[in-house]
């Protein structure tokens, strides 16, 4: 048995479903029983991948019943990263019930501020390495990503370089789309002198929305939900192209980590992974 544990934000569950509905050799998923994995189990039943929702406790037996490739996930809610410090306590307390689990953990997260710039040893594990999403250098040499919009535009330069030409920009994933009023409304909580409304962030010199095109579609209202938003707060509207090259790349050089072979393992750059 080979398991492969997925820890990350909310925000990345249509990636998540990307990969796993692209790789034949999975031979189950399992996800943690609890509120926050409700989405991508409906996500994940929609397109026929019958998942197992299983209480953190009872997936271990099942596990060793298991012959082949599995995969055990555990999202957590997108408003963490607005407190660094739940943002942190929480990531590590979920990698570390699920390195008890699994021979290898893929975290689902950019460094968010240097939110969870953890040292690898904090998880108290040798044998169950634990990587970020991360990006190929030219030198071959692995990066984190800032943030999960770095990741749905292909990377840390692309990203900079248009946070640059287009400041006072929302950057808009199908995920932040349809759940950005849960998110700011939890920043208006956190933050007392923070107001989510037109004339403040005109006030702060927003002036626009960008819709990253991820090709993406397991959130069917991707253009209604960035309308709509433009509207209520008047916004002009651009559009960029995404990619989900950071997240292939990411998803299998880690299993390529993991300490069997898996069937079908595609010809891909190994390379060390750590927690940086």
């Amino acid at each position: 048995m080979t398991a492969l544990g997925i820890v990350g934000c909310r925000i990345f569950e249509d990636e998540i479903v990307h990969i796993l509905v692209n790789d034949s050799a999975i031979e189950k998923i399992f996800i943690v029983e609890n509120e926050e994995n409700t989405g991508i189990q409906k996500k994940l039943e929609a397109v026929k991948l019958a998942p197992r929702v299983l209480p953190f406790y009872e997936i271990r037996s099942e596990l060793e019943k298991s012959r082949g490739f599995n995969v055990v996930i555990q999202l957590q809610s997108m408003g963490l990263h607005i407190n660094p410090v739940r943002l942190k306590k929480a990531t590590c307390t979920s990698v570390g019930l699920m390195s008890r689990l699994v021979d290898g953990v893929l975290l689902f997260y950019g460094l968010c501020g240097h939110s969870i710039n953890f040292e690898k040893n904090y998880f108290g594990s040798e044998k169950c390495p634990v990587c970020f999403l991360q990006e190929v250098n030219k030198d071959n040499s692995t990066s984190p990503l800032d943030d999960c919009v770095a990741v749905a535009l292909g990377g840390n330069s692309r990203y900079r370089k248009l946070l640059k030409n287009y400041r006072h920009t929302f950057f808009f994933t199908p995920m932040w789309a349809a759940n950005w009023e849960g998110v700011f409304g939890e920043t208006e909580k956190e933050f007392k002198n923070f107001e989510f409304t037109s004339s403040y962030l005109k006030e702060l010199g927003y002036r626009r929305v960008a819709k990253i095109r991820t090709g993406l579609s397991y959130e069917p209202d991707f253009d209604t939900n960035v309308e709509k938003f433009a509207h209520d707060f008047g916004f002009e509207v651009m559009e960029l192209e995404g990619s989900m090259e950071i997240v292939e790349s990411s998803y299998f050089r880690m299993r390529n980590l993991l300490p069997r072979n898996i069937r079908a393992l595609p010809k891909t750059h190994i390379s060390e992974c750590g927690i940086y």
